[in-house]
């Protein structure tokens, strides 16, 4: 268990080329929408990557310096884990699978290029006043385009309604609400039993050194 939850955002790697091989492979035989869905599944994978592994410390250092907590408190390895696997394998992979039910590609579409943007381009910018942090490269490079693709090509061929738009927020908000709630409240524990590893405390302190704090 602990080797898992010290290297789950590594072993997403595998997925990952997977998905890359099965896009490579399935590309004309697959639907737009689904394509589009693929990647930014492969994104979200790379971009938990980036955040965790390498350069990584962006949870320690949203623990200690954001949130007034440590290396248990709010976020722990178990909650970060539960959180993300989740939002990846469900909310990101589900739309592979039925591109055609449009709110339910839409809202992990603007999690990624809306929500991830705010976070990683936005707070971290003005409260740090520093343009790189862990997890903005894949959302930059990955997601935001996904995104502007998606909504384009959609709108384009008049796929999106009012209710899919109405849904997919709906959606957007209950997957946010959904890290937050599992995250650090119903996971999270001061006196947690999974408190991030040394190395990842030690990402978190170049992360802030990186931040200039």
């Amino acid at each position: 268990m602990k080797k898992i939850l010290n290297n789950w955002y590594f072993y997403g790697l595998v997925p990952a080329a997977v998905a890359l091989a099965v896009l490579i492979v399935r590309w004309s035989a697959m639907p737009v929408l689904s394509r589009v869905s693929l990647i930014n599944f492969i994104g979200l994978l790379l971009h938990q990557a980036e955040e965790y592994g390498w350069p990584g410390g962006a949870p320690c250092f949203m623990n200690k310096y954001m949130r007034g907590g440590d290396e248990r408190y709010p976020l722990n390895q178990l909650s970060a884990m539960i959180v993300n696997v989740t939002l990846v394998y469900v909310c990101y992979l589900l739309p592979v699978f039925l591109p055609d039910v449009m709110w339910l590609g839409l809202a992990p579409i603007l999690f990624g290029c809306v929500f991830q943007v705010l976070l990683h381009g936005v707070v971290f910018m003005v409260k740090f006043h520093h343009f790189y942090n862990s997890g903005i490269a894949a959302v930059l490079c990955i997601h935001v385009p996904c995104g502007i693709y998606y909504i384009w090509y959609a709108v384009s061929h008049s796929m999106l309604s009012g209710s899919d738009w109405l849904f997919g927020v709906l959606y957007l908000l209950g997957m946010i609400a959904f890290t937050g709630l599992a995250g650090q409240v119903v996971f999270s524990s001061r006196d947690s039993r999974f408190p991030f590893n040394e190395r990842e405390i030690a990402q978190g302190e170049k992360f802030a050194r990186r931040m200039g704090v």
